[in-house]
């Protein structure tokens, strides 16, 4: 009783602790680590986010300037887009608190924060709307754990949003009744800071909520009129308080994933239908299949759903409100059907996997409207009310049963699970009374067994990465990058052959070149492409890398693993360099061999002017490299350093073949395409494949060794088979994986060594003198022998960079359609060179004068009284 009572005094801590129990005790049933092997990191949250959430702590402890720019972003490029986006969550500052090795456990906790606190915050929204303790908990948990919440457990940056809504809403009440602006302002000011692209879309929804409010309200035109000013007032000046984020944020979105932006839209085009998202009304309604297509995630339970259906129809509640909420409920449910309201969602931009992403804002409706429901009915719904209720949910489930086939997601128990708990729903809802709270008890434990149960269903059909495949690869890595350091120092890249992440760099903190991110600006893929490496509209992967990328890229460095290396540590090969045999080895690491490349030209180094007018061609790396040494050196034509090597004609087993197209036979095992070649030099080997091998189409070997080919990439690329010896028959063996391939873009070609070490070391000789790099600045001389000359770098340009030569500003020139390059007179120039992202300080500027406008806001509020409370409550 004790406790009992305790819980009465404080019922949003049993809001918030009861999700996160559930969570918790589902995480220790499914043994993630310390209790296991398993993790909570899937798909994005293990190939992305967990890399950023390590550049976050080191930005943190030591190096502030990450916080504008990122030497470890693909080959250094803005960060402040990327904390906008994934780092500005104030949960973050949990990572803090745990050491680097247990990066993956912080985010376990962090998610239960989360979690937690998603029901904390929907606690205190019923509370605050006359909720007793079980409603306050059952309503909690149904917010916390709703389908969307699971959905985008491992979105973890975007649960912030369902945090903050509650908040932002109850300051849209106090605005109204209390006529103070500053909740509302100060929530929906830190939800924009967290994340603007789920702010946004809660700046879209709160536009309605307060419609809501002010309907029921019922104020006078001139109080109406006044409410409207507040709520405008309040909202212009929380984007102004952002201003110091957004405005530079808004501009690298113009850089990079703002590019993208729809300009065509679908007028006539309906993306689902109402019948294929009834399914979603049901417990476990998620896959995997459904993250990149799919409907909305709206699950909220059976209780809520019942109270959403009855307050359309209780009497209680005056036609007006109903009659506006059902159009916003009609709006609602378009967006998630129709297809320019989803684009207008998303930002004018149609989400890339992960759809409807803000659907949280249908699920807090549903609980919002459900909740003005039950509220007026005590002692429980009548009879009349029932047989509404029992109708639309026997149709609902009848529906969903009989078009079976369009729910592949939903599992049989999942499906009976559902129908059963409606059922119950049903009854204890009938039954309520204030004479026996027990029935209250019932109904609110209901609604949590419904949550949990949504929850087990939906992680269930998830898959994860292994704690151990995470800690031991990172580790391992962490300990070939700090050998690959110590021999070739912190300011010059490193490369690799092997790939967990393409945000490796940014996990162990060193200069890298592979990059993933929303905020990337496609003229990098589009360069990276150009020298045939993997690339896409969001990512790039140097994972075809010749002698002559290696040395334009300054990868000085490299690690590959060895040969004797344990099998059971997670080393997932990406590219096959036997080339690096020709480099000069240096040392050794349990798991990775390190070698250092004796032509890399560093990250700035003098070259002719003619670069500046080099271009390069879709689809050609091996012209695009001798036209780009053409450039560097000032060569009138390119020299011929890639020529076409013999290769067999190819033979094929358990296939057919058409030109250069090879189909399966229907009752072949497997197809193969085979080629033989015969080295007779010791220079590189590289075989050109095309674009169109991507998505696993093919995979290969050398004499019976396996030649990785990544598994996503849009251009052609030249993979490594340099033999170890000349004069040995070497046989390459395609494997189909699919069901046809074209192999007319495959030739064997060799690079001419020679030739390319004398440009190499001829260019290398004008390398610049580094004297330091910061955070976001870098310091170096170079010397230019004679006039028309230029500083060619391999960092790429941006309207950020302030660069001076000798003390005096210098214009700077984009080069190859990406990289930054200095005219230079004769003679020994200093440089310097330091980022600060675009309107940053305008930004500054923006956000100081909205904090003075808040300050005389404050200082001489609007006069009136105070709304009465029982004003918003529905007369009788």
């Amino acid at each position: 009783m004790r406790a009992w009572r305790w819980f009465h005094k404080h019922p949003l801590l049993l809001a918030a602790a009861v999700p996160a129990l559930i969570m918790a005790g589902y995480f220790i049933a499914a043994r993630v680590w310390p209790f296991g092997n398993n993790s909570v990191m899937t798909v994005d949250m293990g190939q992305q986010y967990i890399d950023f959430y390590s550049y976050y702590r080191t930005t943190w402890f030591g190096h502030p300037g990450q916080f504008f720019f990122a030497f470890s972003k693909d080959l250094g490029g803005d960060a402040l887009g990327t904390w906008a986006y994934y780092l500005m969550s104030p949960f973050n500052l949990l990572l803090l608190l745990f050491p680097q090795g247990a990066l993956d456990l912080a985010i376990t906790v962090m998610t239960l924060a989360k979690y937690a606190a998603a029901g904390l915050t929907m606690g205190l929204y019923i509370k605050r709307h006359g909720g007793s303790l079980p409603w306050i908990v059952g309503f909690g948990t149904a917010f916390s754990l709703s389908g969307w919440m699971l959905a985008n457990q491992l979105n973890l940056m975007w649960l912030d949003a369902a945090v903050f809504l509650p908040l932002i809403a109850l300051g849209v009440d106090t605005l109204i009744t209390r006529r103070r602006p500053w909740p509302f302002l100060g929530w929906l000011t830190v939800a924009i800071i967290s994340n603007y692209y789920m702010g946004y879309m809660i700046v879209l929804f709160i536009i309605g909520y307060f419609g809501l409010r002010l309907v029921e309200a019922r104020l006078p035109w001139r109080q109406t009129l006044r409410a409207c000013g507040r709520f405008a007032g309040a909202g212009l000046l929380a984007g102004g308080l952002s201003a110091w984020l957004l405005l530079p944020t808004l501009f690298q979105l113009g850089q990079s994933k703002g590019t993208y932006t729809e300009t065509h839209i679908r007028w006539l085009h309906f993306e689902t239908t109402p019948l294929k998202q009834l399914g979603k009304f049901f417990a476990g309604a998620f896959s995997y299949g459904q993250m990149p297509t799919g409907q909305a995630n709206i699950f909220v339970g059976s209780v809520a759903l019942i109270g959403f259906v009855l307050y359309f129809f209780t009497r209680a509640i005056p036609w007006r409100e109903k009659l506006y909420a059902l159009g916003y409920s009609g709006f609602l449910a378009l967006s998630i059907s129709w297809a320019p309201l989803d684009l207008l969602w998303h930002g004018m931009q149609y989400p890339v996997w992960y759809p409807y992403r803000f659907s949280f804002v249908i699920c807090f409706w549903l609980l919002v409207l459900a909740w003005r429901a039950l509220a007026l009915r005590p002692n429980g719904i009548t009879a009349p009310q029932l047989i509404v209720a029992l109708i639309v949910f026997a149709g609902v489930d009848a529906a969903v049963l009989l078009n079976r086939a369009q729910y592949a997601y939903l599992t049989p128990s999942a499906l009976w699970l559902t129908i059963g708990l409606d059922v119950l729903a049903l009854v204890g809802l009938a039954l309520l009374s204030d004479r026996q709270p027990a029935i209250l008890l019932g109904v609110c434990f209901l609604m949590v067994v419904d949550a949990g149960s949504n929850a087990v269903l939906t992680l269930n059909q998830l898959s994860y990465i292994t704690h151990s495949d995470y800690h031991t690869y990172t580790e391992a890595l962490r300990g070939g990058i700090t050998a690959a350091q110590r021999q070739v120092g912190l300011n010059d890249r490193i490369g690799k052959t092997t790939l967990r992440s393409k945000n490796d760099a940014m996990q162990v903190n060193y200069l890298g070149t592979d990059h993933f991110t929303s905020m990337m600006e496609p003229a990098t893929p589009r360069f990276f492409g150009a020298l045939g490496q993997s690339a896409g509209d969001g990512f790039v992967a140097y994972t075809a890398g010749t002698v002559i990328t290696d040395a334009l890229l300054d990868l000085k460095g490299f690690i590959t693993p060895r040969l004797d290396a344990s099998p059971t540590i997670f080393l997932p090969q990406v590219s096959a360099r036997p080339d690096l045999f020709d480099y000069d080895q240096k040392s050794q690491t349990s798991t990775f061999t390190v070698y250092e490349n004796p032509y890399a030209l560093g990250l700035g180094f003098v070259a002719a002017d003619q670069i500046l007018t080099t271009k390069l061609m879709a689809g050609a790396p091996a012209l695009n490299q001798e036209r780009i040494m053409a450039g560097l050196t000032g060569a009138k034509t390119p020299p011929l350093l890639f020529t076409t090597a013999a290769l067999s004609p190819m033979t094929v087993k358990g296939g057919n073949v058409s030109m250069s197209n090879v189909t399966k036979k229907p009752l072949a095992k497997t197809t193969t395409v085979t080629y033989t070649f015969t080295a007779r030099t010791t220079d590189p080997y590289y075989l050109q494949i095309g674009a169109n091998f991507t998505d696993n189409l093919v995979s290969l070997t050398q004499n019976g060794r396996s030649v990785p080919i990544y598994d996503t990439f849009r251009d052609r690329e030249l993979l490594n088979v340099t033999p170890s010896a000349p004069g040995k028959k070497q046989t390459l063996i395609f494997t189909l994986n699919k069901d046809a391939a074209d192999f007319g873009d495959v030739r064997l070609l060799t690079l001419d060594m020679s030739q390319t070490t004398v440009l190499l070391n001829r260019l290398k000789a004008g390398s610049w003198h580094l004297v330091q790099r910061g955070d976001r600045s870098l310091q170096a001389t170079a010397t230019a022998s004679q006039d028309h000359q230029v500083l060619m770098t391999s960092l790429p340009v941006a309207p950020g960079w302030h660069v001076k030569v000798d003390g005096h500003p210098a214009k700077v020139h984009k080069v190859l359609g990406e990289l930054m390059a200095l005219r230079l007179s004769k003679g020994t120039h200093t440089i310097e060179l330091t980022y600060t992202p675009p309107y940053f300080w305008a930004g500054i500027v923006v956000s100081l004068l909205a904090l003075l406008l808040t300050g005389v806001w404050f200082r001489f509020p609007p006069r009136g009284k105070p709304i009465a409370p029982g004003r918003l409550r529905s007369r009788r």
